[in-house]
């Protein structure tokens, strides 16, 4: 079976193709009307945000290994630490591409708690429509950023761009909370102490690579108790930590056993597992396939 390495993509790597950027700087990468190709790309993984409009045709993308399709008028945002490959696009399909950093948002909303609710939505639900309205204002606001992008700099030129992404990226966010479901698993954020060890956590946990597998090790990055930190994870999102570090912990062996060129043996180690029996028990439990029977299983889950 062909595999393959992750590749990990990051604002400076959308500045090796100037010829494909309207604008660039330490955080914000514009792309206006792109037009997507209909060959398959390599598999990345992000760390950055992308917001992708496609302005007409179609193009299917895989997301965190389930099948997308991107058609005329909607968009896709992207999470940072999300796998994604893109497979093909029909014909003359354009999309508009905003790459930014997770500095940036995290300063353009504040950490809001509308913002936390979104990203556990994205999670599955990375597609959705634009409707007339929204449209139109991300038209305007289109029309308003190029202007800017292509105007002479002035002594303001870096805080008016700065605000004028933060609008945007903003205006996008609210149009898709006024369209996402209250899902009944999704976590009650409040503004409160517990609220920020949840989201701490849920940071560390995403940034790692799924080598670490314990309560303690957050816990002692977090600086509680295993037990206090286990208690206000699981009244927050109703999930016990455990559940949710091998939850991320899965997902990232997965990846590894469908597309790298590493022995079962090497991704064992690769995740810091004591041997291959431990490795294998665990696949196993969270797959219900041996390692070897995931890596030669389908190629990817449908949508």
């Amino acid at each position: 079976m062909k595999t393959e390495t992750i590749r990990t993509i990051t604002i400076e790597d959308f500045k090796h193709d100037p010829h494909l950027i309207d604008y660039v700087d330490e955080n914000i990468i514009v792309l206006d009307d792109v037009e997507a190709t209909s060959q398959e790309a390599s598999l990345v993984k992000l760390d950055c945000f992308i917001i992708a409009f496609c302005v007409e045709g179609e193009t299917t993308v895989n997301i965190n290994n389930k099948r997308h399709l991107l058609t005329a008028n909607h968009c896709a945002i992207i999470l940072p630490n999300t796998i994604i490959r893109h497979l093909h696009a029909s014909k003359g399909c354009t999309c508009r591409i905003l790459a930014i950093s997770s500095q940036f948002m995290k300063e353009a909303t504040d950490s809001r708690k509308e913002t936390w609710d979104i990203g556990f939505y994205l999670y599955n639900n990375p597609i959705f429509p634009i409707n007339r309205s929204s449209s139109y204002k991300l038209y305007l606001y289109k029309e308003l950023a190029l202007n800017c992008i292509s105007e002479k700099e002035h002594t303001y030129s870096k805080e008016v761009k700065k605000h004028l992404f933060s609008a945007i990226f903003c205006e996008i966010l609210s149009a898709l909370h006024r369209t996402i479901p209250r899902q009944k698993d999704t976590p009650n954020f409040r503004n409160d102490r517990s609220t920020q060890i949840f989201r701490k956590f849920i940071e560390k946990v995403t940034a790692d690579d799924g080598t670490h597998r314990s309560v303690a090790y957050y816990a002692d990055m977090l600086c509680y108790s295993p037990k206090y930190l286990s208690s206000v994870v699981k009244r927050i999102s109703g999930k016990a930590p455990l559940s949710i570090i091998n939850e991320h912990a899965i997902k990232q062996i997965k990846y590894q056993l469908r597309h790298s060129e590493k022995s079962i043996k090497e991704v064992a180690d690769l995740f810091d597992f004591a041997n291959a029996s431990f490795f294998g028990k665990f696949v196993k439990a969270h797959t219900g396939m041996s390692p070897m029977q995931y890596r030669n299983s389908r190629e990817e889950e449908q949508d």
